[in-house]
């Protein structure tokens, strides 16, 4: 879920300097920084995806780059976010949610914005991901008070849209608010894990198993589609977990963004799943998503990406060449081909648009499996998903990587805003604390 590309939308210089590799010779009075690294190794050559770019910040100039400041900024989440369905400390209507209220158990993942912890709620008893954003990454200009704006965007996007979405395949936002130093989302935990972590389990899927799955994300892309105007843009199976149930639940929606009628969109997503429009720079729509679509479903199947390589350019020119490179197993029926190549179709105008041919698509032989009308009404479905997860007690965090889970942190404890303290021994603890724990601290 971490590592991303991420353009905005009025940089062509370094749209065009990533279509010849990502080699470029950076301004020495601009201040690029440039994280590269790859993924989990889930297919023999690893899973390049593309770095993030933290785009080039205008900073003063030579001689003066000190000035310009790393700062707290308060983001615009209007005060916080309580969601309607929660009755909140005894039905409070003014409650506001605040860092002390949630216990942290465990991570559960971590990206470049920051930790996902597994957290309490300290008046409930109920579990919820925390997904933390650093603050202290969103750089002020102090001549122009310019922001940059990469993480302060993904915030907004995710809270935004998030507080919009009614959706069993879509993960649920019940708090948003913030302190000095970050913003916190509490989230669904979805104790079933990511969908990548079974499948690097599994190695692959039969058809059957992976028709149920990949149904669901149909369901969930058309459902940003047609109902909230928005194209999501970084599907990938570490994107998709998985509920108690076994259910498919679409997470981070951070790279997401509304549509508009004149498609012109930042260049972003995950290398492997990346439509050859966004590559080139073109204006896109909702269709770049059935084309990743196509390539979590090939993933699934197969174990691997349709197009891999050992770095982002052989990667994005195989897929730009993709009639001459997109070759299927022999062992896929002709239903599974079928299908692959509806979605895996370079000219957007001949893909296969589920938006519109949603009855054509549930009429497609590789779903003949699949029971949509108990997928559209999940929550009253009998039916068993093919994956179970093994939850001997949600608190274990056990369908996550042990790398994240066993990692170590560092609570915060600051119920009543004072400085936090680091004490010998202790984590970060509140002076209120300290106090009544003194007698261990011999």
């Amino acid at each position: 879920m971490a590592d991303i590309f991420n353009m905005d939308d009025d940089v062509g210089e370094l749209s065009e300097t990533f279509r010849s590799g990502l080699s470029f010779n950076p301004d020495p009075e601009l201040n690029y920084r440039l994280i590269d690294r790859p993924d989990s190794p889930h297919v023999e050559e690893s899973r390049n995806t593309v770095s993030e770019l933290h785009l080039p910040i205008p900073m003063k100039r030579a001689g003066r780059r000190n000035s310009a400041i790393a700062s707290s900024y308060e983001i615009d989440i209007q005060d916080s976010y309580v969601s309607s369905s929660l009755v909140v400390n005894n039905g409070n209507l003014n409650y506001k949610p605040k860092l002390s209220d949630f216990e942290p158990i465990k991570v559960l993942g971590q990206g470049s914005y920051g930790k996902v912890l597994l957290v309490r709620e300290v008046s409930t008893g109920k579990l919820f991901a925390q997904k933390q954003l650093k603050k202290a990454s969103l750089i002020i200009n102090e001549n122009t008070n310019e922001v940059h704006q990469l993480n302060y965007r993904r915030t907004l996007n995710e809270k935004n849209i998030l507080e919009k979405v009614n959706h069993p395949n879509i993960v649920k936002l019940y708090y948003a608010f913030q302190d000095h130093d970050k913003v916190y989302l509490i989230l669904e935990y979805l104790d079933g894990g990511e969908l990548f972590h079974h499948l690097a389990q599994e190695r692959f899927m039969t058809e059957k198993n992976a028709s149920y799955y990949i149904a669901q994300m149909v369901l969930a892309l058309r459902y940003l589609h047609k109902n909230l105007k928005v194209i999501y843009r970084d599907l990938k199976p570490e994107n998709c977990m998985l509920n108690s149930n076994g259910n498919l639940v679409l997470t981070d929606f951070g790279l997401s963004k509304v549509s508009s009628d004149d498609k012109n969109h930042s260049m972003t997503g995950t290398a492997q799943y990346m439509a050859p429009e966004v590559i080139k720079g073109e204006p896109y729509d909702y269709s770049v998503d059935w084309w990743s679509l196509g390539c979590v479903a090939f993933d699934l199947l197969t174990g691997s990406p349709p197009f891999t390589g050992n770095n982002n350019k052989k990667i994005t020119e195989k897929i730009l060449s993709s009639k001459k490179f997109l070759k299927f197993p022999f062992y896929l029926s002709l239903d599974a081909k079928d299908l692959l190549r509806k979605l895996l179709q370079a000219n957007p105008e001949k893909r296969i648009n589920i938006d519109d041919d949603f009855e054509k698509l549930k009429n497609h032989r590789f779903f003949r499996f699949v029971d949509w009308s108990e997928l559209e009404n999940i929550e009253q479905s009998e039916t068993l998903p093919p994956i179970l997860p093994v939850i001997t007690d949600p608190v274990l965090a056990e369908n996550f990587d042990k790398e994240f889970t066993e990692m170590a942190f560092t609570p915060q404890f600051n119920n009543f805003g004072k400085d936090i303290l680091h004490v010998k021994g202790f984590s970060y603890i509140d002076e209120n604390y300290l106090s009544s724990h003194m007698k261990f601290m011999s």
